[in-house]
């Protein structure tokens, strides 16, 4: 690893300038337009500005955090600063802009790069040292600014910050592509749906339609036992390990013991429908399809679907019910307020289906495995490349106080 001197950011980067590097447009402030950004519009997975807005000055000129191009954003507030919502300010209309009173803004001196303070101050390793200096009540704790202008910087010079910069922002690149790659193997899975069975609600293609209940061996409520951090039970699939685009998210698990008898009952097995059956309005009739990765049972929340798959592939069930016509459905059907919404077995069941010929849904699954194992592929790469930038990180950044 490489050590630098290590200097105060306040040494090196203004913190909250007051004032604007040089004079802006020559227009009254009424009519200049600026970039707002809230804190949404950062990017906490990738560190850039991903939704941009314009308002005019007019409108923004007080009450809000001001910043110019090249400036880095940092979020001082939990959990955003955590979560990385750290951006360099680029691109901005006329120069300027507007956004959270929740960030500081870090204007770089002459002896520190933006780009290079950015890859900074973005580290894992900074980040915990800011948490750890939180001040505040719990749910609106925030970074300091003595800690900030007192936080130690390792300092290369210009030329090795231009190359630390350099490798680190092609690192970013390849993660970002990565990133990109999974999101178009996920968009191409429903668009294919559409293109080979059409709208399933309008049944445009014209298949014959029964009901889902007429397709499924069985329809069975989840476990109700609670489920602990303890890993000594067997995991539990709860609401949050189905995203609402259908996909299993088990990072975050919960397990419970259960005796042979309840095993039987509730063991998911490969090619389950895990249908939400109880969440907020908007979320309610997500569904998941379970892939037989280890031994889970699911909660509750869930009404696990098992169908006869000599008549459905379970994966085209899955399709269809992840299609934006059927979750528009969906969500006309969920009965109570939008905080907590549900839809019964018995409603589950009666959702009308579309049959296409059991070969043509099979043929469907087929590809959508080879999409899915390409997507799994691609996400089984993040945890290298982020081991890999954080070791590069490290080893290019040295350490700090």
């Amino acid at each position: 690893m490489n050590t630098y001197p290590q200097v105060p950011l306040g040494e090196i980067c203004t913190v909250n300038p007051g004032r604007p590097r040089k004079q802006g447009p020559a227009r009254s402030d009424g009519e200049m337009v600026v970039s707002f950004v809230p804190m949404s519009a950062v990017d906490e997975r990738f560190g850039t500005i991903a939704v941009r807005e314009e308002r005019p000055l007019s409108e923004v000129s007080k009450g809000y955090t001001a910043f110019e191009n090249g400036d880095v954003l940092f979020a001082k507030i939990t959990p955003c600063m955590e979560n990385g919502k750290i951006a360099v300010a680029r691109s901005l209309v006329n120069g300027t802009g507007r956004g959270s009173t929740e960030f500081f803004v870090l204007r770089p001196g002459e002896r520190i790069l933006g780009e290079y303070l950015y890859h900074f101050v973005r580290q894992s390793r900074f980040r915990e040292a800011a948490r750890r200096n939180f001040t505040g009540t719990a749910g609106q704790q925030r970074v300091p600014r003595s800690f900030m202008e007192h936080a130690l910087v390792a300092l290369p010079p210009l030329s090795e910050q231009r190359e630390i910069v350099r490798v680190l922002n092609r690192a970013a690149r390849i993660e970002r592509l990565r990133a990109e790659a999974v999101n178009r193997l996920r968009e191409f899975i429903p668009a294919l749906f559409i293109k080979m069975f059409g709208d399933p609600i309008t049944n445009t293609l014209g298949w014959e339609v029964g009901m889902l209940g007429d397709v499924c061996i069985s329809a069975q409520y989840g476990t109700s036992k609670k489920a602990s951090d303890h890993t000594g039970g067997i995991p539990v699939l709860r609401m949050g390990n189905v995203t609402y685009d259908g996909y299993l998210d088990c990072e975050d698990m919960k397990y419970a013991e259960f005796s042979n008898s309840e095993i039987e009952k509730y063991t998911l097995q490969p090619g389950d429908i895990l249908f939400n059956r109880t969440n907020s309005k908007d979320l309610v009739g997500k569904t998941g399809i379970w892939d037989g990765r280890f031994e889970a049972v699911s909660a509750s929340y869930f009404i696990r679907l098992r169908v006869k798959e000599t008549v459905v592939a379970p994966v085209y069930v899955w399709a269809l019910m992840n299609s934006s016509a059927m979750k528009r459905r969906l969500f006309n059907t969920a009965r109570g307020a939008i905080g907590q919404a549900n839809i019964n077995a018995k409603e589950v069941k009666s959702l009308p289906l579309p049959v296409p010929p059991i070969a043509l849904q099979r043929r469907y699954a087929e590809i959508v495995e080879t999409a899915q194992a390409a997507s799994t592929l691609a996400e089984s790469g993040a945890g290298v490349v982020s081991a890999l930038t954080a070791s590069l990180m490290f080893r290019l950044l040295g350490d700090h106080a």
